[in-house]
């Protein structure tokens, strides 16, 4: 199957967001110690989650969840941040994690990051990423973005829901 053949299915896509927080050189990460169904245990990745997953939050924009996301995650403060993408994560054999995904750098906070029971913050250079303990697409659209770069992207998974079959990342704008 490939990304045409999918999307023709019109597959819902889970919203969600994913916020990186840079400050010179550096972004913090996190290890996603505990994650919600199956989808990047231990893996390392941007702060952020399901956008209006939460009772009483259905109606909850991006913006918001990505502040909130940030506070629960880490427990910082968020107040300045501009979306850099839209991205598309596409898994055909489990349907269930197909997301769009709105991407954020974020320039401005109060506070220093905490562990918490779900992410364990970590500060990376921003050109030495650690892309062997990311999502594989990682590699193809996170240095883009945190180079200051809008993009729209989409990925489509193989069966064993690891593998990248298929991609397009190209430029946008916001």
């Amino acid at each position: 199957m490939d990304i045409q053949s999918y999307l023709a299915t019109d597959p819902k896509l889970t919203r969600a967001v994913v916020g990186f927080a840079v400050s010179e050189d550096e972004v913090v990460l996190g290890l996603r110690k505990k994650v919600s169904i199956g989808l990047g245990a231990n893996l390392i990745a941007g702060i952020g989650g399901k956008v209006g997953d939460i009772a009483g939050l259905e109606d909850e924009t991006d913006d918001e969840a990505l502040i909130r996301e940030f506070r629960e995650e880490i427990g910082i403060s968020i107040s300045g941040f501009r979306k850099m993408g839209e991205i598309r994560f596409l898994y055909p054999t489990k349907p269930v994690w197909d997301q769009l995904v709105i991407a954020y750098v974020v320039d401005k906070w109060d506070g220093n990051s905490q562990e918490t029971d779900v992410i364990r913050p970590q500060s990376f250079m921003v050109n030495d990423l650690p892309l062997d303990f990311m999502w594989p697409d990682n590699r193809y659209w996170v240095p883009r973005v945190l180079a200051g770069e809008q993009i729209e992207a989409t990925f489509l998974y193989g069966e064993d829901n690891k593998t990248i079959a298929e991609w397009q990342v190209g430029e946008a704008t916001y």
